[in-house]
């Protein structure tokens, strides 16, 4: 197996959204040294780079919020103390160009209809309706989540007996398991001379079809490595790397 996609950033890798629709993946990454932070767009299907640690106005005190029908959305931060967000800026998801922004308000979901949004100019919480490509107002009677086509790994206590012969090394904590038509994809920590490694593992009928070393000489057990997005497996490696396989 060949990653679709194997993309090293100059940032370390900090979010992943993506536009199952679209077929896109954005990636937010920060420098802490030069206090930036960088906006990337891929293809799902054709693994392209779209645009690459693209910097925003404000160049540190910016997230990624999301994106859907191709347009991908950014916040902002009140403070650099503060986790709350404000402001809504819509981005081209294949160039990056500004499409429009809003100051007043801060998202609050992505529904089936448009953009919930919180007018933050009121003591009291008000939200309007937006238009994705637009920003302008809108009506609905739904306001239903837009949820995205993502699967998340189960965590298993221990690695089925069939499968402990292929892994060479102590396991040590949980085990990150998912299945997906006839693959098992794993990801789990092993111990040598009180060093951790990360690892992921495809298994297709109970033989390593591929394998990958995520992170070595660790101090600490890392959370859940990978998801699955339709049929594309995303996982980062070594907080800097980029890994999408199509399945």
């Amino acid at each position: 197996m060949v990653p679709l996609i194997d993309h090293t950033f100059s940032g370390l890798i900090w979010k992943l959204e993506s536009d199952t629709v679209a077929g896109l993946l954005y990636a937010e990454t920060r420098n802490s040294e030069n206090r930036t932070v960088g906006f990337s767009s891929f293809g799902l299907e054709n693994g392209k780079v779209y645009f690459e640690e693209l910097l925003p106005e404000e160049k540190w005190l910016t997230g990624l919020e999301g994106g859907r029908q191709g347009v991908l959305f950014l916040h902002g931060y009140k403070s650099d103390q503060s986790p709350e967000h404000k402001a809504i800026i819509a981005l081209d998801g294949l160039t990056g160009k500004q499409l429009w922004a809003d100051y007043n308000f801060a998202l609050e979901a992505f529904t089936v209809d448009g953009l919930l949004a919180a007018d933050q100019r009121f003591q009291s919480k008000r939200t309007i309706l937006l238009d994705y490509q637009s920003g302008n107002p809108k009506t609905s009677s739904q306001n239903q989540d837009d949820p995205q086509e993502i699967k998340y790994p189960q965590i298993l206590r221990l690695l089925p007996q069939n499968l402990t012969g292929l892994i060479a090394g102590e396991i040590t904590g949980e085990i990150s398991c998912l299945n997906y038509n006839s693959y098992l994809i794993i990801s789990l920590h092993t111990q040598n001379n009180g060093a951790l490694a990360q690892h992921l593992f495809i298994i297709e009928n109970d033989k390593m079809i591929y394998h990958d070393l995520l992170n070595e000489n660790i101090q600490k057990l890392q959370p859940e490595a990978f998801v699955l997005i339709k049929k594309h497996l995303v996982y980062i490696k070594n907080k800097f790397n980029l890994k999408v396989l199509n399945l």
